[in-house]
C-alpha cells in the first residue's frame, strides 16, 4: 500500500468523524457535561474498544478535578444514590454494561447512556446517541468510528467541565500522573 493510499484513508476517517460532528446533539452532548459537572462522583461502564475509550474520558475528568471511577477497576467503590453512571455500549445491549446499569439502578444511581443506538430499550436519565452505522455510514471496521467520536465528544465535554468549573490548564497539569 502507497503512502499516498493511507492518506487517502486517513482524508475518509476524518471526512466520517466530520459527518459525525454534524450528527450528534448539542443539547445532549451539552446535558451531560453539565451532568458531570455537578455530580458528586460519576461511574463509567464500557467494554473492549468502548472501554479503553471511557478509561481515556476519566483520566481528562480527574484532571479537571472530577471524582471519577471505572467499573470493574480493583479502586472502583461501590455507587451510591445521587451518583451517576455513564454507561457505553454502541449497541445498548452489552451484557456486562447492561449489569453495571442494572447494579447502579438497584443503588438508587442515575444512568447517563452513551450509544448509537437511536432508540435504545435501556431507560436512562439521559442518552446521548453518537449515530455511527445510522445516520453516519462508514467504511471503518466494527466499531471504530463510534469509538472515535467517543473521544472527541468526550474531549469536548471535558473542556465545557473544565470552563465551568474556572480550571486552567496549569491546574490541570498539577493533577497529571508523576508516578510513570
Amino acid at each position: 500500500m502507497s503512502e499516498w493510499q493511507t492518506g487517502q484513508r486517513l482524508q475518509q476517517v476524518v471526512d466520517e468523524l466530520g459527518a459525525m460532528t454534524a450528527q450528534i446533539d448539542g443539547t445532549q452532548l451539552n446535558a451531560l457535561a453539565d451532568i458531570l459537572h455537578q455530580a458528586p462522583a460519576v461511574f463509567f461502564s464500557g467494554q473492549g474498544r468502548s472501554g479503553l475509550m471511557v478509561k481515556a474520558l476519566a483520566i481528562r475528568l480527574m484532571h479537571i478535578g472530577l471524582k471519577v471511577y471505572v467499573a470493574g477497576e480493583s479502586s472502583t467503590p461501590a455507587i451510591a444514590a445521587g451518583e451517576w453512571l455513564v454507561a457505553v455500549s454502541s449497541s445498548a445491549k452489552t451484557p456486562a454494561t447492561l449489569s453495571h446499569i442494572a447494579a447502579a439502578r438497584k443503588a438508587g444511581a442515575s444512568i447517563a447512556l452513551i450509544s448509537a443506538a437511536e432508540a435504545p430499550t435501556i431507560q436512562a436519565d439521559l442518552t446521548l446517541v453518537l449515530p455511527a452505522r445510522s445516520q453516519v455510514p462508514t467504511s471503518q471496521h466494527a466499531g471504530s468510528l463510534f469509538e472515535q467520536s467517543l473521544l472527541l465528544a468526550g474531549d469536548a465535554m471535558a473542556w465545557r467541565v473544565q470552563h465551568l468549573r474556572g480550571q486552567a490548564d496549569a491546574q490541570l497539569d498539577r493533577r497529571h500522573a508523576n508516578l510513570q
